[in-house]
């Protein structure tokens, strides 16, 4: 039977439409699909678990990955995720041990359209998988290897791609206070990549947010830190904002503050909707979707 899925919208509200598994490809622009990554830890052995796929899957065969596959219609990621662990590797994992480790949307690179939102989640377990009560044979073999190993593994061209864009961080969740002495900050800056702009060295680079700096903040990059200024409707040069959450990227050295205007005294508007996580990572994928991160509030 065919594999069927829910569509959403950008910032993951359901549309009502249906896909079904292998036609992706004729969602509109604005429509998008949903998948997992699962990463799997013994905390014991700090190792990682990895699977090889099949010789008769469709794309890589015989290559090694994480767990993952896509949500099917009426789950939620997590749904997805523990079913997925189960199917493909025989371990039975509690929802509310879930840890989300980076959430990424995607929309076109490359020269091409993906329309997908992608959910990396965490568990820690010291069960072995058993490919045995694994309903499913998408799986040959696993082992536990360590992230170090992993990386052997990738670099010498044994992985799945997707596995690359978690390359350059190591497999743990970010502290949910990483960033307490920056979130609900007043700053002040400059918009000097406006709303309805372009990149000026990457022209296929459209902003639909004004995108700007802090004035006297360095960033990770040694230049001024990168925001978001959302809650805006029209183009600005300058701002004095109200930071709510920080995007952190694990394959760069770079943050982005993610800012709503507000007065001097750090009081923000009642005409200004504070966005929630999915409406906001819909709002920034035009730019990280080339980055693997997690948004922390």
């Amino acid at each position: 039977m065919a594999e069927i899925w829910d569509v959403y919208t950008i910032d993951r509200k359901l549309t009502g439409k249906k896909c079904i598994r292998g036609e992706q490809g004729n969602l509109a622009e604005d429509e998008f699909h949903l998948w997992v990554m699962v990463w799997i830890k013994n905390p014991r052995t700090g190792k990682y678990l990895v699977s090889q796929r099949a010789a008769d899957k469709d794309t890589d065969p015989l290559k090694w990955e994480t767990v993952a596959g896509h949500s099917v219609s009426g789950d939620t990621s997590v749904d997805a995720a523990v079913r997925e662990a189960y199917e493909e590797v025989g371990i039975r994992l509690d929802p509310k041990d879930a840890t989300i480790l980076a959430t990424k949307v995607a929309t076109s690179y490359d020269g091409q359209r993906h329309n997908w939102i992608r959910d990396s989640f965490y568990f820690e377990t010291t069960d072995e998988p058993d490919l045995d009560k694994a309903p499913t044979e998408e799986v040959i073999q696993t082992k536990w290897l360590t992230f170090a190993e992993i990386r052997e593994m990738y670099e010498r061209g044994d992985c799945c791609m997707n596995m690359g864009d978690l390359y350059g961080f190591e497999l743990n969740p970010v502290p949910a206070d990483r960033y307490g002495d920056i979130i609900g900050q007043t700053v002040k800056g400059v918009i000097d990549r406006p709303m309805g702009t372009y990149h000026p060295r990457h022209p296929n680079l459209y902003y639909p947010v004004n995108y700007g700096y802090v004035t006297g903040v360095t960033g990770g990059d040694g230049k001024e830190q990168d925001i978001y200024l959302l809650g805006v409707t029209e183009p600005v040069n300058e701002f004095t904002g109200k930071v709510i959450a920080v995007y952190h990227r694990y394959d760069d050295n770079e943050t982005k503050w993610v800012v709503l205007p507000c007065d001097e005294n750090g009081n923000i508007s009642s005409d200004i909707e504070i966005p929630d996580n999915d409406e906001i990572y819909g709002r920034i994928a035009f730019q990280e979707q080339f980055f693997s991160g997690i948004l922390v509030r």
